[in-house]
């Protein structure tokens, strides 16, 4: 797995949740999009905190939805990168590693439709939609 850089918010809200590590990154999106609807700057540490718990309460009453939103947003970003990746290796002229990403885009290209399909499905099983 590739490591990331932990927010600045992420000591705060596993203060407040105890939620893994893993699962930060997930609930700090959550509170600037379902709770604060903005950017997290403007709140106090008390409203943070607060605002942490309810975005954990949101997760915990739907894991698998939130789960398959955040598992989309990762499958298309590696197939924008390998596409990408193709282009350079289409420009280069080198046959090889065009095959081999081609091969790679397509499987990125049906990963991120079965992600892209899942989440109205999940979004009706946890009463989203």
């Amino acid at each position: 797995m590739q490591h990331q850089n932990p927010s600045p918010y992420a000591p705060l809200i596993a203060a407040a949740t105890g939620a893994p590590q893993s699962r930060l990154a997930l609930l700090e999106e959550l509170m600037r999009e379902e709770i604060f609807h903005s950017t997290l700057d403007w709140q106090s540490e008390e409203e943070l905190a607060a605002g942490a718990r309810k975005a954990d309460e949101l997760y915990q009453s739907a894991p698998g939805y939130f789960d398959g939103r955040q598992l989309l947003q990762l499958a298309e970003f590696r197939l924008a990168q390998l596409e990408a990746r193709l282009e350079n290796a289409r420009k280069s002229a080198d046959p090889v590693k065009t095959i081999e990403l081609e091969t790679k885009v397509r499987l990125a290209r049906e990963s991120a439709r079965t992600a892209r399909n899942a989440i109205p499905r999940l979004a009706e099983f946890y009463g989203f939609a």
